[in-house]
């Protein structure tokens, strides 16, 4: 889901409209401009929802009471300007349904192995081996970003490091509820601990010096710190998403 489509099931909710906030979980959002014109002498735009298929047969069958219902609260979004104006509400079917469901299966399956891999470098760092430890909580702390990008965006970096204009799109999805998590910082412990992925494994070969001798207990319970709340912050966000507040 989009931030449109979460703020639209909030403010939904807030009318005791759980009814029809039900009816968006799982839509994403778009805008489509029209052939007709308004009073700025610019064409009209229609808002989208596109809906899952069971969704949006139900959708379809609201009444013309609720489709205004949920488009004032749309009108909201986008006051009327000469850049853009709001003339329409449409309801679609999801394309790419079946892609976004096997998103979302894979986004819960890098989750449940980023916890594995925390509860992993925890016990390392018990058995004083650090190196192994720091290796465990960087694998926690890429699964965890690549969950969150593939939960907003429906897409990942393949890579094991993130780019600022790639974090960026993930930043400005971010949902208004969820800010105050600082999803920001979590950029900045991938990109410092992503330089640690091969140093944790090889340690640096060519001055002969093993990961053991580079990683040692201060490294691996920072390395923990970060790894846990970069889990922490994405699971907040895949609770969110199945259920915004």
């Amino acid at each position: 889901m989009d931030k449109y489509i979460i703020e639209l099931i909030k403010k939904l909710k807030s009318r005791n409209r759980n009814d029809l906030a039900n009816l968006l979980v799982g839509c994403k959002s778009g805008i489509e401009e029209t052939n007709q014109y308004g009073p700025y002498l610019n064409k009209l735009s229609s808002f989208v929802i596109y809906a899952p298929k069971e969704n949006y047969g139900k959708l379809q069958k609201i009444s013309k009471n609720d489709t205004d219902t949920i488009f004032q609260f749309v009108l909201e979004f986008y006051p009327k300007s000469e850049d853009l104006e709001i003339g329409f509400l449409n309801f679609r079917p999801l394309p790419n349904e079946k892609d976004q469901y096997e998103n979302q299966e894979l986004a819960n399956s890098w989750l449940r192995r980023a916890r594995i891999k925390l509860d992993e470098g925890s016990s390392l760092v018990f058995k004083c081996n650090y190196a192994e430890a720091v290796s465990s909580f960087q694998e926690c702390i890429e699964l965890s970003l690549k969950a969150i990008s593939l939960l907003l965006l429906d897409k990942y970096q393949k890579e094991h490091k993130f780019d600022e204009k790639e974090f960026k799109e993930v930043l400005s999805n971010i949902p208004n509820s969820l800010k105050n998590l600082e999803f920001h910082k979590l950029y900045l412990y991938s990109k410092f601990w992503g330089n640690f992925y091969t140093v944790a494994k090889y340690g640096l070969e060519e001055l002969g010096i093993g990961a053991e001798k580079l990683l040692g207990k201060d490294e691996a319970e920072l390395a923990q710190k970060h790894a846990d709340r970069c889990y922490f912050k994405a699971n907040q966000l895949k609770i969110y998403l199945e259920d915004p507040w």
